[in-house]
């Protein structure tokens, strides 16, 4: 006789503000609930539309936005996760939005999930973008008004060690981790390891799945694949860390 198999974790909601960002902040988590028979959702609050122009060789007539929606998908689909809301709301402008229609929205959605944990940015944004800012903020009092008792609300964070291994990366591409603040301002997502609610390093297989659901963000990573080379990306893209929103957070 075998023992009976334990049950599966609760369920997993994410939050974020355009595609590309649930698989680069929480792809391996994802996958892992997932494969663990976890109910995982996705909700995005933006088509990305803003996010550069259409790749040559897309169909005619394709917008960004309609081919960054495709993109997610099909990531998605490689992380095994079967469940997505799309808000729709305007690329670029959500910290301009009212935010009771979007906290309502993102409510129905934590109350129709019952999720045991909820992921998304910091207030910080993890890279100062304030639509992911905003989403934050919609997230955090969504998760206040509606979440079920025993719940965790989840911030992406980021160590010391990762930022510092990363300042390549950024100097090579051009973005930064924390636009507007530096490790050890209190705006910020570098965070000491101490305080960290969980921490997921992938390698092997789960690390192949989090980059191929990456590479399906071909609009958004395929000029990061090429400047930094495979191996490289992959060492810049795999980790992924959260705070718990309740915890102080000493900076990195």
């Amino acid at each position: 006789m075998t023992a009976p198999a334990p049950p599966p974790p609760g369920p997993l909601l994410g939050v974020w503000a355009h595609p590309d960002d649930e698989t680069y902040l929480s792809g391996a988590l994802m996958a892992v609930a997932a494969g663990l028979g976890a109910r995982v959702v996705c909700l995005t609050a933006t088509r990305g539309e803003l996010g550069g122009p259409v790749p040559p060789g897309s169909p005619p007539g394709t917008t960004l936005g309609q081919l960054r929606v495709t993109e997610l998908a099909e990531a998605l689909d490689v992380l095994g996760v079967r469940e997505q809301v799309l808000l729709g709301l305007p690329d670029g402008d959500c910290a301009g939005i009212p935010p009771a229609g979007p906290v309502h929205r993102i409510a129905e959605v934590i109350r129709a999930v019952s999720p045991a944990a909820v992921v998304t940015f910091g207030p910080d944004g993890f890279t100062g973008h304030p639509d992911h800012r905003a989403v934050s903020a919609w997230a955090t009092a969504a998760f206040e008004q509606a979440a079920p008792a025993g719940a965790r609300l989840l911030y992406a964070a980021a160590t010391a060690d990762r930022a510092a291994e990363s300042r390549d990366v950024e100097e090579i591409l051009g973005v930064r981790m924390n636009e507007g603040a530096d490790a050890g301002e209190e705006d910020s997502p570098v965070v000491a390891e101490e305080v960290l609610a969980a921490r997921l390093r992938p390698t092997g297989a789960l690390l192949e799945r989090k980059i191929s659901a990456l590479r399906a963000h071909a609009s958004q990573t395929a000029g990061a694949l090429a400047a930094l080379g495979p191996d490289r990306y992959a060492a810049w893209a795999a980790e992924e860390a959260f705070v718990d929103y309740r915890t102080p957070r000493p900076p990195g």
